[in-house]
């Protein structure tokens, strides 16, 4: 049918994202847009919106922040009346989060890898650390500004729906995981590894935490 028709070739466009259309990863209307396409009722569009966020935080780390603010404003504009929706939502930013932190630790890991490759022996026994190439990614601060997603959490946690207030709760965990995440790689594995960022937040989970103590 004609549905399905134009439902697998938008299939086969997303799937060329950011491989083949880099330019449109790198542009703050995709991150907008395809978070819309994560509650198709096309089962395959859904799970290739999400594949393509995920691609976007694996190849152009520049653009992670901008993923993740796309998909907290697209959550933002729901309906109060499609809870079901903001909880699904919710969730998948969470997921998002987390993936941007498994990223981190790929990472962390190549650069410890490299560092070890890259030892050399000089007479004496002695082991010198020769630099990495340049990288012309490595230039560039790496933005997340935590107090952002701390409001996106603090919106929800307010909801009468209790699982969406549970996932608004884990949703607070992981914002303040992830910016120690990404703080600690920026101080042990790269020199070169600029954080740009507000000041030392102050996390609403930090808070809510010390209430319940």
């Amino acid at each position: 049918t004609k549905e399905k028709s134009q439902g697998h070739l938008f299939r086969s466009v997303l799937k060329c994202i950011p491989y083949l259309i880099e330019e449109v990863g790198r542009s703050d209307k995709i991150t907008e847009i395809i978070p819309q396409h994560g509650i198709s009722i096309d089962p395959g569009v859904r799970e290739e919106a999400v594949q393509v966020l995920n691609r976007i935080l694996r190849y152009l780390p520049q653009r992670r922040f901008a993923v993740i603010k796309g998909m907290a404003n697209f959550i933002i504009r729901l309906p109060d009346e499609f809870p079901l929706l903001i909880q699904t939502s919710l969730g998948r930013l969470v997921e998002i989060m987390r993936f941007w932190r498994a990223c981190l630790s790929d990472e962390r890991l190549e650069h410890d890898s490299d560092i070890q490759n890259m030892r050399g022996v000089i007479p004496g026994n002695e082991t010198i650390c020769r630099p990495p190439p340049y990288n012309p990614q490595t230039g560039e601060a790496v933005e997340f500004r935590a107090s952002e997603m701390d409001a996106v959490g603090l919106i929800f946690l307010s909801s009468v729906d209790i699982q969406i207030r549970h996932t608004a709760l884990e949703l607070l965990r992981c914002v303040r995981a992830l910016r120690n995440d990404i703080r600690d790689f920026s101080v042990n594995a790269r020199s070169d590894f600029r954080l740009r960022m507000e000041a030392e937040p102050i996390f609403v989970i930090d808070v809510l935490e010390e209430n319940e103590a």
